[in-house]
């Protein structure tokens, strides 16, 4: 029920934008019939394709049709945005002058006279915005979701032996499998990793968007990633099937949480991943012992907060180079910073860098920072470190524009 008021709401917002564009531009579109009609039969799709996942709550794997359905609806909302804020412009501006004029000229604010009309370029400003909207989301879609890049990263900590071989670790989060689809599409970002010949392979979580069934097709490739000495992982908030409305004060409805807890767990199992469940395990890399720990999703805010650090590091081997797996960005400075225990450093994905934004040369920006102060890239306080992957699948948006699905290679040495 509380998707679907949401949903309706969101409706209630974007009709208002519908409307706003239709005032500006409806002498336009009643003099082309075909542009009248649709620009209101895209409303209303929109609307018919809101509605459809709001009430479809159960749905595990996405048909491929849906990813074209959400693709269109935030390329639809998007563009109208982009033209929204011109149009703004220019009615303030048109306020201003009917102000002025009443005031100053007629002495009157009478709402007689010639009515002022919208200035041109800032129509075709709207017009132009809304194309190039329009066009970032189509290619976001259709190329930019599977286009993975490698970031590579140096590190170096002061707890790792001077006399040691570097270790090469991949990093990789946020798979989402419920959006991704296509099974060839994840070969390659399996072959790219592998390319890579890692010591360890390091997933932090997200592996489905809701139903661990959506992780079934995609085992088989997942297990094909190799690393030389192990591949171990976490969960995510999305992992937990706490976003599909399960009553877990009944016992049907925990009952069916905890049939989801045990068979993502599998996943991972038949995968060749140690999921690490609060936990740590201590590493012999070839004489050199390293501690590698693993929370449960915790989360600021209202996100779940599973996870227990201090359960996790209660084995942990303290003077030897620590690598925490933490899905979410936000425990960093809320538990680890202040743990009495020293990590060296965690990797985190979550926040997607909300697969939009702009990273060229220096200059790295994205709606994401807005919501989260660690949301990509590595991080420093003093002598710890957080890293923060932007993800390789998507959520929602069935694209990314400017914010690459992500393969992290990280080489760490002595300082």
């Amino acid at each position: 029920m509380a998707r679907i008021i949401f949903t309706t709401v969101l409706i209630g917002f974007i009709l208002s934008l519908d409307l706003y564009v239709w005032s500006a531009f409806k002498t336009q579109l009643i003099e082309r019939p075909f542009l009248k009609y649709a620009f209101w039969t895209i409303t209303l799709l929109t609307i018919i394709f809101m509605y459809y996942p709001a009430i479809n709550t159960n749905m595990t794997l996405y048909p491929n049709y849906m990813v074209i359905i959400f693709g269109f609806i935030f390329t639809i909302i998007g563009s109208k945005l982009a033209m929204v804020l011109p149009l703004l412009i220019d009615d303030l501006l048109r306020l201003f002058k009917y102000v002025y004029q009443a005031v100053f000229v007629q002495k009157s604010l009478s709402l007689g006279g010639q009515p002022i009309s919208r200035l041109a370029f800032l129509k075709n400003t709207a017009l132009g915005l809304g194309a190039l909207t329009f066009s970032s989301f189509a290619y976001g879609i259709l190329v930019g979701r599977f286009n993975f890049k490698k970031h590579f990263v140096d590190l170096a900590l002061k707890n790792f032996p001077k006399e040691a071989k570097p270790l090469k670790i991949v990093q990789i989060s946020d798979l989402h499998l419920g959006s991704f689809q296509r099974k060839d599409k994840l070969m390659e970002a399996v072959e790219l990793i592998n390319e890579e010949n890692p010591d360890f392979i390091f997933f932090t979580g997200d592996l489905v968007n809701n139903h661990a069934s959506e992780a079934a097709p995609f085992v088989e490739v997942l297990k094909k990633l190799k690393a030389r000495y192990g591949k171990y992982a976490v969960l995510g908030n999305h992992d937990y099937a706490d976003y599909i409305g399960l009553d877990l004060k009944s016992d049907e409805g925990r009952s069916k949480w905890q049939r989801n807890f045990d068979e993502i767990q599998q996943h991972f199992t038949n995968s060749d991943f140690n999921l690490l469940l609060n936990e740590s395990r201590l590493i012999n890399v070839d004489g050199l012992e390293i501690n590698v720990v693993g929370v449960e999703n915790w989360g600021d805010g209202r996100f779940s907060k599973y996870g227990d650090l201090e359960k996790a590091m209660l084995s942990v081997k303290e003077g030897l180079p620590t690598f925490l797996l933490s899905h979410d960005p936000t425990h960093w400075t809320n538990k680890v910073l202040p743990f009495s225990k020293h990590v060296d450093l965690q990797l985190a994905g979550h926040t997607h860098g909300m697969q939009f934004g702009i990273e060229i040369g220096g200059i790295k920006w994205s709606p994401s920072q807005w919501k989260y102060k660690f949301w990509a890239g590595l991080y420093q306080n003093k002598e710890q470190y957080l890293y923060v992957n932007r993800g390789i699948g998507h959520l929602g948006y069935p694209g990314r524009v400017g914010i690459m699905p992500e393969i992290t290679v990280l080489n760490v040495q002595s300082t």
